[in-house]
């Protein structure tokens, strides 16, 4: 098990190939990538903190999706043929993987239901994306690209650029440079949608 440092725009796996290992994020954010047949790239999820990547291809040859670091991630490898060797021999592992699997089907739905699609005007998308993105319980957020956003939501650059504008002038949005790579936002997380 090694720890590696991803930055941003690099990946953590590709989708189609091999499934070797699995990544526990230890630090950052990782956007999980399904590419379409016909070209576009969808961004299907949002690994943080705790999160692991790579936990829908334990039991696939090669990966589904493609895990592309957002900002800086630190994360630990494990192998594919220890991680399956190591569920095998500890049954309390194998609970806790069932129930990791779970929450992350979970998510999914959530990310479906309150985010992608639907006739939610793209204000209030926008809002709940913002919220899924914060750093544990603080005001601060992880800043995807507008490009990034729009993939997310479903919806166009103009759109996510328009509404991030107006939680900006309205106070309940706010930017944060902090140098190149560690740029994020913070956010008035008791504001009314």
């Amino acid at each position: 098990i090694d720890d590696f440092d991803f930055p941003p725009g690099s990946a953590l796996f590709e989708a189609g190939n091999e499934a070797d290992a699995v990544y526990c994020v230890r630090g950052g954010a990782a956007k999980m990538v399904h590419h379409e047949p016909s070209g576009p790239a969808r961004i299907v999820r949002v690994l943080k903190l705790g999160d692991v990547a790579g936990l829908e291809s334990v039991f696939r040859d090669k990966y589904n999706y493609s895990a592309i670091a957002v900002d800086t991630v630190r994360a630990c490898r494990i192998p594919m043929t220890y991680f399956r060797k190591f569920i095998e021999s500890h049954g309390d592992l194998q609970m806790r993987l069932i129930k990791s699997s779970q929450a992350a089907l979970d998510e999914a739905e959530n990310w479906l239901a309150q985010i992608v699609g639907g006739t939610t005007p793209a204000r209030t998308r926008m809002a709940r994306l913002l919220l899924k993105l914060r750093t544990g319980s603080s005001d601060r957020i992880i800043r995807f690209s507008g490009e990034d956003m729009a993939a997310i939501l479903g919806i166009t650059f103009e759109t996510v650029s328009r509404v991030t504008s107006k939680f900006g002038r309205l106070g309940i949005l706010q930017k944060v440079y902090g140098g190149k790579h560690n740029s994020y936002f913070r956010g008035d997380i008791a504001a009314p949608g």
